[in-house]
């Protein structure tokens, strides 16, 4: 298996594969994907892409998502001209402000 194979596999688990924004939500549900082939990429993987995955089974959300999506940002990198961004949208939610962020993978 190739590494660009194996990375869009990651990107179609994680919900980045189409041209859309994808919620937070969806993107952590695919942390178990990456949780149960952690081996694959380490052996097909540059060390540098792959880092350091332990923090993808804390219990703690924040840490979790951002361990993950620092993840998914490294191996778009790897593949070149490609990037990970960021969409901020705020909404009403018993009349409190809440924050509510998309990802989307952008190539050149």
């Amino acid at each position: 298996m190739s590494k660009k194979s194996i990375i869009q596999q990651v990107f179609c688990a994680l919900g980045l594969d189409s041209n859309n924004w994808t919620s937070l939500d969806t993107i952590d549900n695919g942390c178990q994907y990456i949780l149960e082939n952690k081996e694959l990429f380490h052996k097909t993987l540059p060390k540098r892409v792959v880092g350091d995955l332990t923090l993808l089974s804390s219990e703690v959300a924040l840490v979790r998502r951002k361990s993950l999506l620092a993840f998914a940002r490294r191996l778009a990198q790897c593949l070149e001209a490609t990037a990970l961004v960021r969409k901020r949208t705020q909404v009403r939610e018993n009349k409190q402000t809440v924050s509510k962020y998309s990802y989307r993978l952008v190539t050149a």
